[in-house]
C-alpha cells in the first residue's frame, strides 16, 4: 500500500468583486427557496434585510483592503463559530439599568434567522450552477453546532404578561364609551377602539388579523348571518404563510361591529372604496403601530379615572385574557380553544393561561386551621 501525505489545497486569490458576487448568488439561492416554501413576501423582506444587514455591518481586513464579511467565511470550521459566539453575547448585553438590551426572544428570533440561512446552504451548497461553495472557497459548517441558544421564551414563565378579568373589561369598555371621547374629543377613533376591543376581548383575534379585516367585496370577512368572523392574516405553522381561520361571532360583538359599520365606518374618508374594516382619518388601513400607540394612550387615561387595570397592560394582553377567562367558565374546552386562537401545539396555548383560583397563595397556617366543608362538617388538613 502506497504512502499517503496529506495534500495542502491552496484556494485562488480572487477579486472583491468576484467574492461578492458569489455571496449575494447564495443568498438569492436562499431567498428564492422561499417562494417553493409559500413563505410570505413580508416574511422574505424581513429575513433578506436582516441577512443582508448582517453580512454587511461584519468588516474583515484582508490584503486588499476592508470589506463586508462573505457566507463561507462565517462558515468557516473554526472562525465562524467564534464569531457566532461573539454576535449572540453582543446582543444579550446588559444596560445601565442591569436589564438585557434585547430580550431572549429576540436574540433567539434573529439568531434562528442565521441558523436556517446556514442549515439551508449546508443542503444545497451551490453557487450557480453545479458549482460548490466548498469547490471555490474550502470546506463549510454549520457555525451553531456547539453554540447554545438563549433560553427559549417557553421555558420562561410570562411573568410580563398580564390579564383583566371580564369585569375589569366591563369597566374598561364602560370608560371607553362614555367618558374617553370626551377626554380625547375625538369621538370617531374612539368608536373604532371601542370596537376593537370588543372584538379582541370577544373573539381572542390577534391584534394584527383584527386591522387586516376588510369590509368590502369578495374578500369580505364579516358574515353576520352565519355569526363568524374570518381572518385572513393568522400566523403560519413552519414558515407556511398565513393561514385563514373562523372563528364565531358573540352577540355582543356581533352588535358592536354592526352598529360600528352601520354609523361609525361610514364617517371615514374612503370607506367606499378602501376595504379594510378599520381605517384612519385619511382613509387607510389601520397600521398596528397607531393601533397600539392609540391603546396605550387609553390605559393611561382610565388608570387616572380609577378604572381597575394590572400594570403595563397592553393590547396583546387582551388575547390572553380572552384564553384564560374563556377555559375559566370552559374548563373542559382546551381543545376548542386552540382552535379558537389558530394555535398548533398545546404548549403555544399554555402560554397564554394562568389560574386566578383562590386557593393559589394559600399559606400553611391557613391549610392547618380547621374550616367549615361545603357539606356542613369541618374538614382537617394537615392536622398536628
Amino acid at each position: 500500500m502506497s504512502h499517503l501525505h496529506p495534500v495542502k489545497v491552496v484556494t485562488p486569490q480572487r477579486s472583491h468583486q468576484e467574492m461578492l458576487k458569489d455571496h449575494k448568488q447564495i443568498l438569492r439561492n436562499y431567498f428564492d427557496s422561499f417562494i417553493t416554501r409559500g413563505l410570505s413576501q413580508k416574511t422574505t423582506e424581513v429575513q433578506q434585510r436582516f441577512l443582508e444587514h448582517w453580512f454587511e455591518k461584519i468588516r474583515v481586513s484582508d490584503a486588499k483592503g476592508e470589506r463586508q464579511i462573505f457566507i463561507w467565511e462565517v462558515m468557516n470550521l473554526f472562525e465562524g463559530r467564534r464569531r457566532i459566539k461573539k454576535f449572540l453575547m453582543t446582543l444579550s448585553t446588559v444596560d445601565e439599568d442591569g436589564q438585557p438590551c434585547l430580550r431572549a426572544t429576540t436574540v433567539r428570533a434573529y439568531a434562528s434567522h442565521l441558523e436556517r440561512l446556514f442549515v439551508s446552504t449546508l443542503l444545497s451548497p451551490y453557487i450557480t450552477g453545479m458549482e460548490t461553495i466548498s469547490s471555490k472557497y474550502g470546506q463549510i459548517e454549520n457555525p451553531f453546532t456547539g453554540v447554545e441558544y438563549p433560553v427559549h421564551s417557553r421555558d420562561l414563565l410570562r411573568s410580563e404578561r398580564f390579564f383583566v378579568t371580564p369585569e375589569q373589561i366591563l369597566e374598561l369598555l364602560v370608560f371607553l364609551r362614555e367618558v374617553y371621547p370626551g377626554l380625547i374629543k375625538k369621538n370617531l377613533t374612539a368608536a373604532r377602539l371601542y370596537a376593537i376591543v370588543m372584538l379582541i376581548t370577544e373573539t381572542g383575534m390577534r391584534s394584527i388579523e383584527v386591522i387586516n379585516l376588510d369590509a368590502l367585496g369578495d374578500d369580505r370577512d364579516i358574515f353576520y348571518n352565519k355569526k363568524v368572523i374570518q381572518t385572513r392574516s393568522g400566523k403560519g405553522h413552519n414558515s407556511s404563510g398565513s393561514q385563514t381561520r373562523v372563528m364565531p361571532l358573540s352577540d355582543r360583538s356581533a352588535i358592536t361591529l354592526m352598529e360600528y359599520e352601520r354609523v361609525v365606518r361610514p364617517q371615514f374618508r374612503d370607506h367606499l372604496s378602501e376595504p379594510s374594516l378599520f381605517l384612519t382619518l385619511k382613509g387607510t388601513r389601520l397600521s398596528y403601530a397607531t393601533l397600539r400607540d392609540g391603546f396605550t394612550r387609553l390605559i393611561e387615561a382610565a388608570r387616572k379615572h380609577g378604572v381597575n387595570l394590572p400594570p403595563r397592560l397592553t393590547i396583546h394582553d387582551l388575547r390572553a385574557s380572552f384564553a384564560t377567562n374563556y377555559l375559566e367558565e370552559n374548563p373542559e374546552k382546551f381543545w376548542r380553544l386552540m382552535e379558537l386562537l389558530g394555535h398548533i401545539s398545546p404548549s403555544s396555548t399554555c402560554l397564554y393561561i394562568r389560574s386566578r383560583g383562590d386557593n393559589r397563595v394559600l399559606s400553611m397556617k391557613q391549610a392547618r386551621t380547621p374550616q367549615a366543608g361545603r357539606c356542613g362538617f369541618t374538614a382537617r388538613v394537615y392536622n398536628t
